[in-house]
């Protein structure tokens, strides 16, 4: 007599906690990198040497989120509040221009 067989058991297609999280934008989108909330940032920098483009955000415990740019670019930073919704700028840095590219 035979033994009936085990069906085998579908994957799961969870996503994980990390998995990138896509909205539209206008003229683009918006990616979110989850698993991040709550973190303590210990420091950011923007790498720009040559034909690498970075930029690293280094939390407390030594993990890093580290953000690779290719090819060239130009970066506008700002620092917002949007307590009121209207995005207040509290602070501007100078442009900054990756290596081998001019402004």
């Amino acid at each position: 007599m035979k033994r009936p067989q085990d069906k085998p058991k579908a994957k799961s297609r969870r996503k994980s906690r990390l998995s990138l999280i896509e909205r539209a934008y206008p003229g683009g989108k918006s990616v979110e990198f989850p698993g991040m909330k709550g973190r303590r940032i210990e420091r950011i920098e923007l790498i720009t040497a040559g034909d690498y483009h970075a930029v690293s955000i280094r939390f407390k415990k030594k993990i890093t989120l580290h953000l690779v740019i290719d090819p060239g670019f130009t970066l506008k930073a700002n620092l917002r509040d949007w307590k009121d919704g209207d995005g207040k700028n509290i602070k501007g840095w100078p442009v900054i221009v990756s290596g081998g590219m001019r402004l």
